[in-house]
């Protein structure tokens, strides 16, 4: 059996945070939010890397 970790698409992480892709990449160009790219049109984040991101940089997730 496969375990593989729970994971949201970034279209799902857009929803969540309420931002624009533009800021999700500058988050990951910049901040180092860790998107697994599967292809040009499939990219995911694992649940427990966005927890772990997140508490990282909490004070740093303004919106521009």
């Amino acid at each position: 059996m496969l375990n593989i970790d729970k994971r949201i698409s970034k279209q799902e992480l857009e929803n969540i945070f309420g931002v624009d892709r533009a800021t999700i990449e500058n988050w990951r160009k910049n901040h180092g939010l860790p998107i697994i790219e599967i292809s040009s049109h499939s990219k995911y984040i694992r649940i427990d890397d966005l927890i772990e991101w997140e508490n990282k940089h909490k004070e740093r997730l303004i919106t521009e």
